[in-house]
C-alpha cells in the first residue's frame, strides 16, 4: 500500500512547484499527515476533474506554526499564494509544514479508488 496525497491544484500549479522544487513545504490548516512522516508518498494533482498522480516524495518531518510572522518566513517554500485560501487569516490559529524532499517524478496516470482518508489522502495498491 502506497498512500496517494491529494494536493488541489486549482489556485497554483503546486505539483509542478514541487517537481521543480520550488515547494518544498506540504500544508495543512491540522495534523492530517502526521501518520505520513517518514513515508514516501505519491502526490497526486486535483482541481482539475479526476486526481492525476504525477511525482513520489518522502515527507521527511512536520511542524506546526503558531505565528503569521513564522508562516511568513515560509511562503516561498510553500508556495502559497498571499490572499488565497490556504493562507493565513485572521481566524487561523495553526499551519502544519510537512518537508517533502527526494521527489521524483512518475509518468503520469489515474489511481483506481482505493481506501480514502478524507479528502486528503488514499490507499493505492498496485495490481500486479
Amino acid at each position: 500500500m502506497t498512500p496517494v496525497l491529494f494536493i488541489n491544484c486549482s489556485a497554483a500549479p503546486f505539483i509542478d512547484d514541487i517537481i521543480a522544487g520550488r515547494k518544498v513545504y506540504e500544508t495543512r490548516s491540522r495534523n492530517m499527515l502526521r501518520d505520513l512522516v517518514g513515508r514516501r508518498v505519491l502526490l497526486a494533482e486535483t482541481g482539475h476533474g479526476r486526481p492525476v498522480i504525477r511525482c513520489s516524495a518522502k515527507i521527511t518531518h512536520s511542524f506546526r506554526v503558531l505565528l503569521p510572522e513564522v508562516w511568513d518566513r515560509f511562503r516561498s517554500a510553500t508556495r502559497v499564494p498571499g490572499g488565497s485560501a490556504y493562507d493565513w487569516t485572521p481566524s487561523t490559529t495553526e499551519k502544519w509544514l510537512y518537508e517533502l524532499d527526494n521527489v521524483r517524478p512518475v509518468p503520469a496516470f489515474t489511481p483506481p479508488e482505493g481506501p480514502r482518508h478524507g479528502r486528503v489522502w488514499m490507499e493505492y495498491t498496485e495490481e500486479a
